[in-house]
């Protein structure tokens, strides 16, 4: 147990990586352009609130209640990260590019907010919610660090 403790940690831990090296790389390319800065504000954060959450989910012995108010409020300080993103994208984009930047980080979000309540009431799917939310969030957060570390480029 020990062993898969300690893998699960530095994996954990390396989930931000590509976010902040594509940061510290590009820097003056991010802060040129509108709205990117912002975009790689949310990033951070949601690759920050999937680890929160693997550590919220990986305490032994917390209350199911404590466990869905843990998730509940790191969820909703995704969405405002993701909706107030979007709206500094909106100025120099499309419609339909500013709804896709500003889906990309919030749909995990919600994801989570709803895993929380579910979990909160015994019903509905709990965990499950946040499993997903987990998954659609690291691809969500590649996606962003590809934008990030190679099309900021061209």
């Amino acid at each position: 147990m020990g062993r898969l403790r300690q893998h699960g940690c530095r994996g954990s831990g390396g989930a931000c990586r590509p976010v902040v090296v594509g940061l510290s790389l590009n820097l003056a390319e991010v802060l040129k352009y509108p709205g990117v800065p912002a975009r790689a504000a949310v990033t951070l954060g949601l690759t920050i609130a999937i680890l929160l959450t693997a550590i919220f989910v990986a305490t032994p012995g917390q209350d199911p209640r404590a466990l869905a108010a843990e998730i509940g409020v790191v969820g909703i300080c995704v969405a405002v990260g993701a909706w107030v993103s979007g709206l500094y994208q909106r100025d120099e984009r499309s419609r339909a590019r500013t709804m896709y930047v500003t889906l990309l980080p919030l749909v995990p979000a919600l994801m989570l907010i709803a895993g929380a309540v579910s979990l909160w009431l015994q019903r509905g799917g709990g965990l499950y919610w946040v499993t997903a939310s987990v998954t659609t969030g690291f691809v969500a957060a590649t996606a962003n660090a590809w934008v990030l570390l190679v099309e900021i480029k061209r």
